[in-house]
């Protein structure tokens, strides 16, 4: 069986992502950590993961994504077993703001300016902490 390693900037990323990627293929064990987003502990939880992929998964808040992919390649190459195993393993996923734009594409929602979170909140009565609320919407 295949396994994913998610690394999240918060604990509410990791049930939202763990969600999504369980939707998108049952088959596959993934596993999740949190930790802030230009902390070392990302290329620790790199190095220390077993998992077939790992995914870091960071908000850019409106900074350059290209600029934000680089920083946390640097912070996960600190730690990381060799250059090839950065190579074969790890995908970076930014966000121009928020995870929460995912959710605001797949509902075709206008943001307007306003933080993705800040729309689905006003929209649908959305919290962080209870994202399946919205993940379990078909």
């Amino acid at each position: 069986m295949k396994s994913i390693q998610i690394i999240s900037e918060d604990i509410y990323g990791c049930d939202f992502f763990k969600e999504v990627a369980h939707r998108i293929n049952r088959e596959v064990r993934v596993f999740c950590n949190s930790a802030q987003a230009w902390s070392p502990k990302r290329g620790r939880i790199f190095a220390a993961s077993n998992a077939d992929l790992v995914i870091v998964c960071i908000d850019a808040d409106a900074r350059d994504p290209e600029e934000v992919e680089r920083e946390q390649l640097k912070i996960i190459k600190r730690s990381a077993r060799s250059e090839q195993d950065v190579e074969k393993r790890l995908k970076i996923v930014v966000f121009s703001y928020e995870a929460e734009e995912w959710i605001i594409a797949s509902m075709k929602l206008k943001i307007s300016g306003d933080k993705p979170s800040e729309v689905l909140r006003g929209k649908m009565g959305y919290e962080k902490k209870r994202p399946s609320k919205i993940c379990s919407t078909s």
